[in-house]
Parts: C-alpha cells; structure tokens; sequence
C-alpha cells in the first residue's frame, strides 16, 4: 500500500507532465510581453532601505541555466547596516527550457540545505501578501531567504498555483510572463530579525516592482 507521501509525489509529478504538456501546446500562442522599465530602474531607495554599491551580473553559466528576458541582482541596506541582497528575474515568455525555477531546487548547494520553509505574511500600506520563506543552514550559518512569484497581476506564493495561473493565462489572455523575486540576508542577529526586515523590504519592491512589470 502506497504511503501518504509518495502519493503526494505521484499525483504532483503527473500534475507537472500535465502542466509541461499545456505549456507546449499554448507555448506558439502566448505572445512575449514587454517591461515598462528595464528592472534596473526599481529605485535606489526603498523606503529607509538604500541601494549598496553597483548591481551585480550573474555568471553565464547561470545565465545559460536561467535565461531571463532580464534580471536585477542589487544590495540593499538599512540604516541598522544590515544588507539584503535583492534578486529579480523576469520571462517576457515562459516556454521549455526557459521556465522560472523555484529556489526550494536551487538554493541548496556548497554545504547550504534547507533547514525550515514556510509561508509568511507581509504587510505595507500596498497590501497584505502571502510570501514563502526558507531557513537555510551550513555548519553554524545560517541565511534567511524570503521569495515569491510576482507577475499577470498576482503575488502568488504557491508555484504550483503561480503555473496553473500560468496555464490559464496563456489560454485566456495570450501571455505567460512572470517574475521571481528572491530576498536573501545573514542572520547574525537571528532569523526572526532577519525575517522582520525582508518583510518590511518586500513591501516596499512589491508595488515598485508592479510600475515596472507588464500591467495585466
């Protein structure tokens, strides 16, 4: 008798070639959408928190494995001196190959696993979103990473809900864009504090992020 689990796992692998098969088959439809700004016009400021040097290129062995229609990879830091490291990758069209890659797959490595994942709430004068967070650990390190899925209108936490969306999108409205936006921080002063401050800071990209996105 098969377990909990690896029902689970079936029916979330069947979903995925599901999914895979939609995407092809909308994937001569869906017509690539254009940013406002290039991502590298979100503002230096945000709030108390300050762009920290010039933004950073990938590497084009990442590059080569992403392949984003454009990408912003910048520190911020707070009047406290703590720094986060902002990442953002937009798909102007999300086709095989060329497919936002959750960081639950792509984070561990070099010694970094996850130790805790679960979703948050962040709040601002924009709103109030639902956002995931991962609790990395290597020997006695340990990273705070606050991530979502920003595009078409929505700030999904869930990638399994953000690629039916995707789906429906594609069939309804032409378009598959979207973006993942990834909050990274050390947390000497602890996880929880580390947490408070990317949640302040995703409250502010969120609705700077949605002037620059294709409007939906």
């Amino acid at each position: 008798m098969s377990s909990p689990r690896a029902t689970k796992g079936l029916f979330i692998a069947a979903a995925l070639i599901i999914f895979a098969a939609l995407l092809m088959g909308v994937g001569r439809e869906v017509k690539p959408q254009k940013l406002a700004q290039p991502l590298d016009k979100l503002p230096l400021a945000l709030g108390s928190w300050r762009a920290l040097g010039p933004d950073q290129p990938l590497d084009q062995s990442t590059i080569e494995v992403l392949r984003p229609s454009d990408y912003l990879l910048r520190n911020y830091i707070n009047p406290q001196g703590q720094v986060c490291a902002v990442f953002v990758a937009f798909f102007a069209l999300q086709q095989e190959g060329q497919i936002i890659h959750s960081p639950r797959h792509c984070l561990p490595g070099n010694g970094w696993q996850i130790s805790q994942r679960d979703k948050v709430r962040a709040q601002g004068p924009g709103g109030s979103w639902l956002l995931n967070h991962l609790t990395l650990g290597r020997n006695l390190d340990k990273l705070s990473v606050l991530y979502w899925y920003q595009g078409r209108g929505r700030i999904q936490a869930d990638e399994y809900r953000d690629r039916a969306h995707l789906v429906l999108d594609g069939i309804l409205h032409n378009r598959n864009d979207g973006s993942l936006v990834r909050l990274t921080m050390d947390t000497p002063r602890g996880v929880a504090q580390a947490l408070a401050q990317q949640k302040q800071l995703a409250a502010l990209i969120i609705p700077a992020l949605e002037k620059i996105l294709p409007p939906f």
